[in-house]
């Protein structure tokens, strides 16, 4: 036996013949053990290859984001005492008051709680978010099921809309500036070009408007694709006006198209449901709605009725500032009485 393999010995092999098969099977075993050895290298290397491209892969950190993760809440209240000051009160303010934290834009976190957008989403992202976005959600899912055990609806879907826009008509009044009203209708009546643009909910809004601006013969433009959208701001003038409708005022695209018209100076005017976010910080004119969103209840329905108000409140008040704008109106109506049955 030769490293665990046996020799077969012929009757007739002598002792010169039984060296040289010694010698044969124990090169054999030696280059059987190397090939081996070799192998099992191979595929640990290829294992750990495969291991980094895994933790280099976009997709990881949703992988690790999807497993079992301690409550947020309490996550912060442990890491809050070895947080540096400013991230330090950012926790603070969060743990105070979740829910608020829902309906604030990243301006309106920093300035409220004493710190910066920087240290705000500094603190986002030691707590393993990749912004100020994904750390809103989150919150808002786990705020979400905290409050499904004390649900306080009446039970009636219809009357619990009614009443919820309601509150929300009553408070975009409350919040509306007349003067700012008016001052954009009267821009929207004296502008050479008109531009309307906004994303996803907020498109609805902006395609509302542009509806009816035409009813009122103000040809408006609502494109749908923000690269037009861009283009457009790019080559605006004085005599342009721009309104670009969003609730967070954080939207991309949006606010990107609000900034190069700013730049080309434009009439910027902004339709949002946050007085400090930085698509307010660049219009000329910002009508507020009320009812902010959170990152659940985009497009809800209290804060589309809202921008909707303030979409008539511009039309109403055009009529007033030029009253031959209402027979525009039976004239456009006309136009299309042929497309009913």
């Amino acid at each position: 036996m030769v490293d665990g393999f046996e020799l077969p010995i012929a009757p007739e092999d002598g002792p010169a013949s039984l060296d040289r098969r010694k010698d044969g099977y124990l090169v054999r075993a030696m280059e059987l053990r190397e090939t081996l050895a070799i192998r099992l290298d191979f595929h640990f290397l290829r294992f750990q290859l495969g291991l980094v491209a895994f933790c280099l892969l976009p997709s990881h950190q949703e992988f690790i984001l999807a497993s079992p993760q301690p409550p947020l809440i309490a996550q912060i209240r442990s890491h809050a005492p070895t947080m540096t000051r400013a991230l330090e009160r950012v926790a603070i303010f969060v743990l105070n008051d979740p829910q608020a934290v829902l309906y604030k834009s990243i301006t309106e976190l920093a300035d409220e709680a004493k710190s910066s957008e920087a240290s705000v989403m500094r603190f986002c992202r030691e707590l393993g978010f990749t912004g100020f976005q994904t750390f809103k959600l989150a919150l808002a899912q786990e705020v979400a099921t905290q409050q499904q055990a004390s649900n306080s609806t009446s039970g009636d879907v219809v009357h619990d809309l009614v009443e919820t826009a309601r509150i929300a008509l009553d408070e975009t009044d409350r919040l509306l500036d007349r003067s700012v009203i008016n001052d954009v209708s009267a821009a929207l009546l004296k502008a050479r070009h008109i531009e309307i643009f906004g994303v996803a909910a907020s498109a609805i809004t902006a395609q509302y408007l542009e509806y009816k601006l035409a009813r009122l013969g103000l040809q408006a433009h609502c494109p749908r694709d923000p690269h037009l959208a861009t283009m457009a701001a790019a080559t605006a003038g004085p005599t342009d006006v721009f309104v670009l409708v969003s609730s967070s005022g954080s939207t991309l695209d949006t606010l990107r198209v609000a900034q190069s018209a700013h730049a080309s100076g434009a009439h910027v005017v902004g339709i949002t449901n946050r007085t400090k976010s930085p698509l307010a910080a660049v219009c000329k004119s910002v009508l507020l709605a009320s009812w902010p969103e959170t990152p659940l209840t985009g497009g809800a329905f209290p804060s589309k009725i809202s921008q909707l108000l303030i979409v008539d409140a511009l039309a109403s008040a055009i009529t007033l500032i030029d009253p031959s704008r209402l027979e525009l109106i039976a004239q456009t109506a006309l136009s299309v009485t042929d497309r009913n049955v």
